[in-house]
């Protein structure tokens, strides 16, 4: 739920508002509204550390995850400056040494040619010069023509030296390079020198990773408080000659008594009011701990505005069964539990509520994973099905005798998977008659595991599970159509929200009367005039009601055209909850897969565990990736744009930030 705001205004005299300032601050409860000014440069400056300071605790925190025990006195600002002028420094490192790395390459195969030693060559008027070609391409007749020398040959490539003097050219067929200026053991020296310095460097930064977060933490603090202290004066409005300080804001309805004692013994002067319809309220959310996991879910997209419901009661259930079905694997649940709640006991706190809701929905995989019959890819329906004697004992007090001797010539012999024993049985008993038994049958096949016998038959195959997904799309269309109503009805009136009362009750009716009669349960013919006089309603509710605050005519139209929209956009929302069904179908098959190759290992006599339990843990590991990942954005999608739709979600609400230390 939204948390009731109320407004106040506040009237102080100017030589009173700085203490007035500061008491409110540590008070902590009152959302300062913001007037359009131009922040001065005191306040850029310190919103301009605190940015640095982030960016400072996210470089350090990718680092040592240690923490110093005991207070550490240093300046937060001084470790910032640090911190940037040591990454300054490793960044020209690093462009140095992508230069001097090419340098050594280029000087390798060469050796040590000293600058002594060519200002030797150099006072013999010998001038020495360096040309590279490949091995194949070199010519014997050049050592006889010239003074050259191979000195190296590397990689298919010839390194030659030669030594002209005076003006007598040295014509070869080779590519004439020039050295760096400097030796190969000179650059060796600044490469190794580089790499120290990169070294020390990332053990001061560990250094800082260990010892100094926390002091950065208080810096940040301190740094946004006084930014936070300048802004409420920078959205203060003067008045009378600047004698008198006006400042407005929000606080929670639930605070008043609080803030208006402290206002009392300020003896400052104040008004309060509800929030009208054009304000621009601060949103604060007020669920149980439950509901509260899935706040930073609905975050996502945006916050409710004031005047509208708070939809997170309402998408968190869904959202819950939607990510359970999308896994739909009973041994990936219970990892997720399982780690979840190891890692909660050395969490942060901060890391508490994901670690939560991560369990809850482990417990919600397990008993979809369960439904679906799914444990680590093995499909626990295709378990084997035989009619033995056991189980002919038992069908004896269910089913005719003619059906029982029908049944005989299937009795003893084994079905790999449920398919084959119902075509078998369909086949002998024709379809009508295998329909009225179908449950007993199944009920008292056997299984390959004994352990599945009492329960098997009350899972469901891929057939149910699209029927399933289908169903949950229906209600929670129907729900948020629901929602949607009463949302109507809580911002404009109860007349508001007779359009959307229409289109629930309009789907209500034909599920239950048509959907009825499809199924066999319902004689439509004998709640012929209910079924029409309550369609009836919905049509007059939906045509006439569309838009109350029009004219009839205008609102009649709007229904018209409200019938067409809502009929095609229903129909296609249905179709997406068909997503749900797939992911879950697809991360069963890819768990099945993996586990059909690994098998096949164990035929190597041996070593093949190893290899099968490796296949296992990376494929399955993969397998969980990937359903995960899809089990959160797919019903993501689903509340966002399904249900926030037929819901009739606005949004755009601003996150309620009290003035506080």
């Amino acid at each position: 739920m939204i948390t009731p705001m109320t407004k106040y205004s506040f009237l102080i005299y100017h030589k009173e508002y700085i203490p007035f300032l500061e008491k409110t601050q540590e008070l902590g409860v009152l959302h300062i509204i913001e007037k359009k000014k131009e922040v001065d440069d005191n306040i850029k400056l310190s919103l301009q550390q605190v940015s640095e300071i982030n960016k400072a605790l996210k470089f350090l925190e990718k680092r040592n995850q240690e923490e110093a025990a005991g207070k550490i006195e240093m300046d937060g600002l001084a470790l910032v400056e640090s911190i940037k002028e040591l990454t300054e420094e490793i960044s020209r490192i690093e462009q140095e040494q992508l230069s001097l790395n090419k340098e050594i390459q280029k000087a390798k195969p060469w050796g040590d040619f000293t600058s002594e030693m060519q200002d030797k060559f150099q006072a013999l008027h010998i001038k020495i010069r360096f040309f590279v070609c490949s091995e194949k391409k070199f010519n014997p007749e050049w050592k006889e023509k010239y003074p050259i020398e191979i000195v190296n040959t590397q990689d298919g490539y010839s390194y030659i030296v030669a030594f002209q003097r005076g003006a007598n050219p040295i014509d070869i067929d080779a590519e004439e390079i020039k050295l760096p200026e400097q030796t190969l053991s000179e650059l060796l020296v600044k490469d190794k020198s580089n790499k120290d310095r990169v070294e020390e460097v990332e053990n001061i930064f560990d250094e800082y990773a260990i010892k100094y977060r926390e002091v950065l933490k208080a810096s940040r603090k301190e740094i946004q408080a006084k930014a936070d202290f300048d802004l409420a004066l920078n959205h203060t409005e003067k008045q009378a000659e600047e004698k008198v300080m006006l400042l407005e804001g929000w606080i929670p309805t639930e605070k008043k008594e609080e803030l208006e004692k402290s206002l009392d013994e300020q003896n400052v002067y104040y008004i309060s009011a509800r929030a009208g319809v054009e304000d621009n309220v601060p949103i604060k959310l007020k669920n149980n701990w439950f509901m509260k996991l899935f706040e930073p879910i609905g975050e996502l997209f945006a916050l409710p505005d004031y005047k509208e419901m708070d939809l997170t009661p309402f998408f968190a259930p869904f959202f819950l069964l939607f990510f359970g079905f999308c896994v739909g694997d009973t041994g990936y649940g219970l990892l997720f539990l399982v780690g979840a709640t190891i890692f909660k006991f050395k969490a942060k706190k901060e890391m508490k509520p994901i670690l939560s809701l991560l369990q809850i929905l482990g417990v919600s995989t397990i008993i979809l994973g369960a439904v679906s019959g799914t444990f680590f890819g093995i499909n626990l329906i295709d378990t084997g099905y035989v009619l033995n004697e056991v189980s002919i004992a038992s069908l004896k007090a269910l089913l005719p005798s003619d059906i029982l001797a029908n049944i005989q010539p299937v009795i003893g012999e084994h079905f790999a998977t449920k398919d084959e024993f119902v075509k078998a049985l369909t086949a002998i008993l024709g379809e009508e008659n295998f329909s009225l038994f179908k449950t007993d049958l199944l009920k008292n096949s056997i299984s390959d595991f004994d352990f599945l016998n009492k329960f098997r038959y009350l899972l469901l195959d891929a057939d149910n599970m699209f029927n399933f997904a289908l169903i949950l799309g229906v209600i929670q269309i129907i729900f948020g159509i629901s929602v949607r109503a009463a949302n109507k009805i809580k911002q404009f009136g109860f007349v508001h929200g007779l359009s959307s009362i229409g289109w629930a009750l309009a789907f209500i009716v034909l599920i239950v009367f048509k959907g009825g009669e499809s199924a066999g349960i319902i004689n439509l013919e004998k709640f012929k005039i209910l079924f029409y006089a309550l369609m009836g309603v919905s049509g007059v509710f939906v045509i006439f009601f569309n838009n109350p605050s029009a004219s009839i005519f205008a609102s009649f139209g709007g229904g018209i055209y409200d019938i067409y929209g809502t009929l095609t956009g229903v129909f296609g929302d249905l179709l997406s909850y068909i997503r749900l069904f797939a992911l879950g179908i697809s991360s069963a098959i890819l768990g099945l897969v993996f586990n059909q190759i690994a098998v096949q290992f164990l035929e190597i006599k041996y070593i093949g565990w190893l290899p099968f339990v490796l296949l296992l843990i990376f494929g399955h590991g993969i397998n969980i990736f990937l359903a995960s990942l899809g089990a959160f954005i797919h019903p993501m999608r689903l509340t966002f744009v399904e249900f926030y739709k037929n819901a009739g979600f606005v949004g755009g609400g601003k996150q309620y930030k009290p003035f506080s230390k």
